[in-house]
């Protein structure tokens, strides 16, 4: 009887341990095919992953008083910072994220979007005048408040 038992407690200690190594190895591959962070709410301000967004407003202009905000725009690779006043906002894959809640970390930091992309797309902002209406889209991970430009193009001038 006590062999039973024990051989019994032996078969049910090692399915026990073959489900939690199997367990442990889904939820790790799980993890390497979605990333850290898949699937994160797009309201989270630790966000890793970028999400779309659209934006359009005046380059080195004095705030209007319809606007939705004053932001900086860094180029690190420029080395500079440029004030954008923004006159509209939306995330186009989440129509329920309000461009308050995308702005909610504005003037928490010297520069709110990190501007990177092709030197061409950078450039344009770089060499524009005061008052230059632009329209942006791009990739915004606010985590570290970069902004992957996809497109950018002055407003009544370049084709979209």
């Amino acid at each position: 009887m006590s062999t039973l038992v024990s051989t019994l407690l032996r078969r049910s200690l090692l399915v026990l341990l073959v489900s939690a190594v199997s367990l442990t190895s889904i939820s790790s591959v799980t993890a390497q095919m979605f990333g850290a962070g898949a699937g994160e709410n797009p309201d989270s301000e630790n966000r890793r992953e970028p999400y779309k967004i659209k934006m359009s407003g005046f380059l080195n202009s004095l705030p209007d008083e319809q606007s939705l905000g004053l932001v900086t725009l860094g180029i690190k690779s420029f080395g500079g910072t440029y004030k954008f006043d923004i006159s509209a906002l939306e995330a186009p894959d989440y129509p329920q994220l309000s461009s308050t809640a995308i702005l909610r970390q504005v003037g928490k930091s010297e520069v709110d979007f990190n501007l990177i992309g092709s030197k061409d797309l950078l450039s344009k902002i770089g060499q524009a005048e005061p008052g230059t209406p632009f329209s942006i889209v791009g990739y915004f991970r606010p985590r570290d408040r970069t902004l992957q430009l996809e497109s950018l193009s002055v407003i009544g001038m370049d084709k979209e």
